[in-house]
C-alpha cells in the first residue's frame, strides 16, 4: 500500500520545464557547454547562468 501511494504521489508531482522540454536538468546542462565549446554561447556568463538554472531547479523554485 505505501508503495502504491508513493507512486500515485510521484505522478503527480509537477515536472519541472527543464525535464519536460529537454528530458533532463543534465542534458540542457550539456547542450549548454557544448554550445560554450562551440562558441555560440558566452564563456563568461552561460556558466554562471547554468548554476543558477541548476540551483534553481535542486530548490524546486520553479513548481512554486
Amino acid at each position: 500500500m505505501l508503495a502504491r501511494v508513493q507512486r500515485l504521489e510521484q505522478a503527480r508531482a509537477p515536472i519541472s520545464p527543464f525535464e519536460r522540454d529537454y528530458g533532463s536538468l543534465d542534458i540542457w546542462a550539456a547542450e549548454c557547454v557544448a554550445g560554450i565549446e562551440a562558441g555560440l554561447l558566452d564563456p563568461r556568463d552561460m556558466p554562471i547562468v547554468v548554476m543558477a538554472v541548476q540551483r534553481w531547479h535542486r530548490d524546486g523554485v520553479w513548481a512554486r
